[in-house]
């Protein structure tokens, strides 16, 4: 029974705005030495996927999607059906 209470007790509490969630600041996350957390570098944020890009001596793939390609969605479509 005991559990019960807990369990509805923590669903529905208010929420509490934790300090490690960003809450609208951008640099919320940012933390020395690490230039994955909060705002990317831009040289990150406009490499291509295959491009690595270094920021402060840490080494990364650039951001995830597909590779730009000079074909359209149907001639894709097309040439992966083949």
């Amino acid at each position: 029974m005991e559990f019960v209470f807990r369990w509805l007790s923590r669903l529905f509490q208010s929420p509490r705005a934790a300090p490690e969630k960003q809450q609208g600041d951008v640099h919320a996350l940012d933390r020395s030495d690490d230039p994955r957390g909060g705002v990317q570098s831009d040289e990150y944020r406009h490499a291509a996927p295959v491009e690595i890009v270094e920021d402060a001596g840490v080494a990364m793939g650039g951001p995830g999607g597909a590779v730009p390609e000079d074909l359209s969605a149907d001639e894709r479509r097309e040439r992966d059906r083949s």
